[in-house]
């Protein structure tokens, strides 16, 4: 089989792996003549028979497609997503429902998709100007909100607000910058700010039928000026009735969203009046190492993905089972910067983090000698560490090690201002 993988940045290149592994050839298409450097970075041109590149006609994409070949599409990143609805829809290839493909990238479209078929999202609204972002948060009386771009990934310009101050500046943050991928911000979302446990569902879909790979609950902490920062993230035991409304809830969720193919990694957060999807994700989770999942559960979320175009029928045979138990504890711990410089060699900082007794892998994300920020989001952290032990205490105490250890700024190597 031929698959056509559409951006295959990121997650993107684990796909590509697993499609490979299982036997399929891979073409790859770009939604956009370039991306940003870091998940440019990520790609990985081996892993593919042929490049079609970039053309913003995508009637004669379509026509490429077909005629290489092609048996199936598929978004190997976020950025891949709307461009990839299309092109199922212009080739008749396996796909998701077209006519709400903007519910599936607009996270203001998403609210307004699962209020109207009776399911539980966020309050808010959409804004193009940051006069109407202080008049909304005004008369809604909401006391914290949350204001993020359209259609962005990685928690990128987000901001938990209180006061008219912060959304002001929140909303002008957003409109004067572009998105993770490089596009112009237009509009901004303003929510209300949910409180709850807060969750990921990774799913695979197959006709309809929606597999749960995994399930995690997040740890994070903010910054002074209300940007989350991933701290540390656990698998949640599947069989727990909180678990179990969470995934009753996705699976409606991705239903109401028109997914009947592929990947998705739904953010939900638990509240009082029950799970709220804040993010639909309409991929493969990012920034993780598939092996690590491979060795605790016998399969990934890119695997699962794989599979479910290569040997579909393989994939539902799993269904009864799915999710399984981790075989121990784990951890993944989001690496944190203190002070912005410039990235040092990351083997100085990787060597050490790898000597610790529960380290399971190492990723370094940061490039050295590029500028590093202080972390207030996915992008701006150096990276991310896997601990595992069979006494949760051991996984603990590593963890603090890792925290003491950042506060000697040990990711780069002078400070620097823009």
């Amino acid at each position: 089989m031929r698959v056509a993988v559409i951006d295959g940045f990121g997650s993107g290149r684990w796909l590509t792996r697993a499609l490979n592994e299982h036997g399929a050839e891979c073409v790859h298409v770009r939604s956009r003549p370039r991306l940003v450097s870091y998940l440019e970075a990520t790609f990985q041109p081996g892993d593919y028979v042929a490049d079609l590149g970039h053309d913003s006609d995508l009637a004669a994409v379509a026509r490429r497609i077909l005629e290489c070949g092609a048996e199936w599409i598929v978004a190997g990143n976020e950025s891949g997503v709307r461009t990839g609805d299309e092109l199922t829809h212009l080739t008749g290839l396996p796909g998701n429902l077209h006519q709400i493909a903007g519910a599936r990238r607009d996270k203001h479209l998403m609210s307004k998709r699962l209020r109207a078929v009776g399911l539980a999202a966020p309050e808010g609204t959409l804004v193009s100007t940051t006069e109407d972002a202080v008049a909304w948060f005004e008369t809604a009386g909401l006391g914290s909100v949350v204001v993020k771009p359209v259609d962005s990934a990685g928690s990128d310009h987000v901001r938990f607000c209180r006061t008219r101050t912060d959304v002001l500046n929140a909303c002008d943050g957003i409109l004067a910058s572009e998105n993770v991928f490089g596009t112009r911000n237009r509009a901004a979302v303003i929510q209300e700010a949910l409180t709850g446990p807060e969750y990921y569902v990774n799913t695979v879909s197959v006709g309809g039928q929606h597999l749960i790979a995994e399930t995690w609950r997040y740890t994070k902490t903010r910054t002074p000026d209300g940007a989350p920062v991933f701290d540390y993230e656990e698998p949640a035991e599947p069989g727990s009735s909180p678990v179990d409304a969470v995934h009753a809830y996705v699976r409606n969720a991705l239903d109401a969203l028109g997914v009947r193919y592929g990947a998705a990694h739904s953010e939900v957060i638990l509240t009082a009046r029950g799970p709220v999807l804040i993010d639909p994700g309409i991929r493969l989770g990012g920034g993780v190492l598939p092996w690590v999942a491979e060795k605790f559960l016998g399969y990934s979320h890119a695997s699962l993905l794989a599979e479910s175009i290569i040997r579909p029928s393989d994939a539902l045979a799993r269904s009864g089972r799915l999710p399984e138990s981790w075989l121990a504890p784990i951890r993944y711990v989001s690496l944190i910067n203190l002070q912005p410089g410039l990235a040092r060699p990351n083997h100085q900082w990787t060597t050490l983090l790898s000597s610790l007794q529960t380290v399971v892998a190492v990723a370094a994300v940061a490039a050295e000698g590029t500028f590093l920020p202080r972390t207030n989001d996915l992008i701006s952290s150096p990276g991310y560490v896997y601990l595992s032990a069979s006494d949760p205490l051991d996984i603990e105490a590593d963890y603090h090690r890792i925290r003491a250890w950042e506060q000697t700024c040990p990711y780069t190597t002078t400070k620097f201002v823009r």
